[in-house]
């Protein structure tokens, strides 16, 4: 940060026939004794730094306030140069300040610089001073508090580097300078592909290291005039201006992405990542910056559904896209009010036969304007943009309400709901769920939860924590879409789980559909050992139905036994074909599902 000096409004130019000699300061009128020691009091009381300063730069006169601020006697400053105190990045403008009283007589000068205290440290001193020629007098205040605090406000306190708050104003600035150029700005968002597990691995500690590192490598290859911010865990964003087109920005984000593939030296280990960028560029100077980061997030999630390690820059198609997202979410936040959401039931039953255990409330949206939009799209805007909170809130109620009326009706049925990751990291989700039985008078068992395994492992500690909680309440908890992804046995070893399902793509048929068997089968004997319940989901065939029966999983779910329908249409009892097929007695199971 360099000194910034306010010099007042400009001199006025003398009339004419006047010399060239400049305006003296008004002679000083003779002051009484009594007020001389009044002003003898003051400066030897003030809190202020006080001084008097030759145009050369050095000290003359100084009050007690120094050593205090500074911790040098006054004696070792005075007749010392000022260059020998003030940091070398404000050394260059405050000497040239101080000379140019030399040359005339200033206007009030205001600025800051940094001092050298005698511990080592730096101090910012606010500066108010006007020179007669001869002499500067000057006044400070001590403000390192102040600007400490001003740039926490203003940064991220792990990197240092600029946090969202100074990015956007920086971006403004810059895209208002297109006034006076022709050339474009462009923000890049940068999102590592697998920090998540590499922080994992090598701890919390040497994760933030990395971090540090490679901010100082992002600062290190670009320009002083590019802003580097970090907006929070492993994203940043670079704004680069000057540019003259958008391959020179494209050229930009490969060389980011090419200096990230380097390997990190953190502890002991040597560490490559890699990362996905969305760039965005405008030539509009009254462009909205905050418009500019999301078009570049947007293009970021571009490049990480296409495998990562790539960069895409925000198009024609991916501004209406996101346009039609927008929209998604504009008529999304008026579904719950319309009351356009509902809850469509799909049994699961158990393989030996008999009545359904539970139903999962499934939720659909029926909009009143606008085309159809398929539950996993208006899903995924929901959790992007904050809506699942209040959707999941309605969705526990209804279900909760649902279940009750059945019960009534003399259906002892379990109601099963999903959780997001939103949902998993409520600290309160077990209170929630208390209050929802509570309310609807249910029984614990008559609730489950699902979350799926890509939620849990977003902070396993606090997911194992939170899911004990809302198994201490009683209602019973379901790890959904195991073995649709990696599976991690160790992981789901630690979880305190009732049942698994086991995701519709192990019944699939193909080419790898022995790996897929296999799969399930491990899945099934991990559970039977864990003394835990297995629901094959996506059962839509009878040679299905009996794959599901030779994998002894214990419960099903599919079109084949039931079709998700309105509560009012629920079956309960199932198809006869599921009792035909229950041949083998299911295992002792530790933990029942009634």
């Amino acid at each position: 940060m360099q000194p910034a000096f306010d010099r007042g409004p400009p001199q006025r130019a003398a009339p004419s026939g006047s010399t060239d000699e400049p305006a003296r300061l008004p002679a000083a009128q003779p002051m009484a004794p009594e007020d001389l020691e009044r002003v003898a009091r003051l400066f030897q009381s003030t809190s202020d730094l006080l001084a008097t300063i030759t145009p050369d730069g050095r000290f003359t006169l100084l009050n007690p306030a120094w050593e205090d601020t500074l911790g040098w006697p006054r004696e070792s400053l005075l007749g010392r140069p000022v260059r020998e105190l003030v940091h070398p990045d404000d050394a260059g403008q405050t000497i040239a300040m101080l000379l140019a009283g030399h040359e005339h007589t200033a206007q009030i000068a205001n600025f800051t610089n940094r001092y050298r205290h005698r511990d080592g440290s730096w101090r910012w001193l606010l500066w108010s001073a006007r020179s007669d020629r001869r002499v500067w007098y000057a006044a400070a205040k001590d403000v390192t508090d102040r600007i400490w605090l001003e740039r926490q406000a203003l940064h991220d306190p792990l990197t240092k580097l600029p946090n969202r708050l100074l990015l956007m104003d920086r971006a403004r600035q810059a895209l208002t300078r297109l006034h006076r150029s022709h050339g474009l700005v462009a923000l890049l968002f940068v999102d590592l592909d697998r920090f998540k597990a590499v922080n994992d691995s090598l701890g919390h500690a040497l994760g933030d290291h990395l971090l540090i590192s490679l901010s100082q490598r992002l600062a290190e290859m670009m320009r002083d005039s590019d802003t580097i911010a970090r907006l929070g865990g492993d994203e940043f964003v670079i704004l680069a201006e000057e540019l003259q087109s958008d391959a020179e920005a494209l050229t930009v984000a490969e060389r980011v992405l090419h200096a990230l593939q380097e390997p990190f030296v953190v502890g002991s280990t040597e560490v490559s990542m890699l990362a996905s960028v969305g760039v965005s560029v405008s030539h509009d100077p009254d462009a909205d910056p905050e418009t500019l980061l999301r078009e570049a997030d947007v293009a970021m999630y571009r490049a990480k559904r296409s495998g990562g390690y790539r960069l895409e820059l925000f198009d024609e198609h991916l501004r209406r896209e996101a346009a039609a997202h927008l929209d998604i979410e504009r008529r999304l936040r008026d579904a719950l009010p319309r009351e356009e959401l509902v809850l469509a039931y799909q049994p699961i039953l158990p393989l030996q036969g008999g009545p359904a255990v539970a139903c999962e409330a499934l939720l659909r949206w029926q909009p009143s304007e606008g085309e159809p939009v398929d539950t996993a799209t208006f899903l995924a805007r929901a959790q992007e943009s904050g809506l699942i909170v209040p959707i999941g809130e309605w969705v526990l109620d209804a279900a909760c309400r649902q279940a009750a009326a059945w019960r009534d009706a003399g259906e002892q049925v379990a109601v099963s709901i999903n959780v997001s990751v939103r949902g998993l990291t409520d600290i309160d989700l077990a209170g929630r769920l208390r209050a929802a039985l509570t309310q609807h008078q249910l029984p614990p068992g008559a609730l489950w939860i699902e979350v799926t395994e890509s939620a849990v492992l977003g902070d396993p500690e606090r997911a194992a924590t939170t899911l004990a909680q809302v198994r201490d309440v009683g209602v019973r908890v379901a790890l959904d879409k195991a073995g649709a992804e990696e599976t991690r046995l160790a992981l789901i070893a630690t979880l305190p789980l009732d049942a698994l399902k086991l995701d519709r793509s192990l019944l699939a048929a193909g080419e790898d559909s022995a790996g897929r068997r296999a799969v399930a089968a491990a899945l099934v004997a991990f559970a039977r050992a864990a003394g835990i319940e297995t629901i094959i989901v996506g059962v839509e065939s009878e040679a299905q139905l009996r794959l599901a029966r030779e994998l002894r999983c214990t419960h099903a779910q599919g079109f084949l036994l039931g079709k998700p329908t309105p509560p009012e249409q629920a079956a309960f009892d199932g198809p006869r074909t599921v009792g035909s097929l229950a041949r083998w007695a299911p295992p002792a199971r530790l933990h029942h599902l009634h």
